[in-house]
């Protein structure tokens, strides 16, 4: 798991104990990685509205017509708003998104691929320090 700031950035490895605990490991990233800043530079999650001209626009887009075109990075790059900001009044199209998954972090760049099997070592090793009896259960 990675876990972003606007000013640091963790990695996580986490074995969980149960629906609500965790136990683990997790190391600060440095500053300048070009995986972090990657992230860093994806547009926001959350809500944003489309009007009509929003909706033509990419209509046009996609269908090659005349008049102003709109591509989703446009829209991307609005502030998203919060649900309850939104208007119940007039209700109109949203985009929610992006969301930002990947299965395996090692595959951002060699280097958290390293700090990731570090990290995995090192939350192996804790768990079956701090939980003996429940890490013989997985010998």
């Amino acid at each position: 798991m990675l876990v972003l700031s606007s000013d640091s950035a963790f990695q996580l490895k986490l074995i969980p104990l149960n629906p609500y605990e965790f136990t683990g490991a997790g190391v600060e990233l440095p500053e300048s990685s070009d995986a972090v800043d990657s992230i860093r530079s994806s547009p926001e999650f959350g809500l944003r509205p489309l009007s009509e001209s929003d909706l033509r626009g990419i209509m046009n887009s996609i269908t090659g017509e005349e008049g102003p075109k709109l591509s989703l990075d446009d829209i991307l790059k609005r502030t998203p708003r919060a649900p309850e900001d939104l208007s119940t009044e007039l209700p109109s199209p949203v985009l929610q998104g992006p969301v930002l998954m990947r299965p395996d972090l090692g595959s951002l760049s060699p280097e958290i691929l390293k700090r990731q099997l570090s990290l995995d070592r090192s939350a192996e090793k804790t768990f079956r320090k701090k939980y003996p009896e429940r890490a013989s259960m997985y010998l």
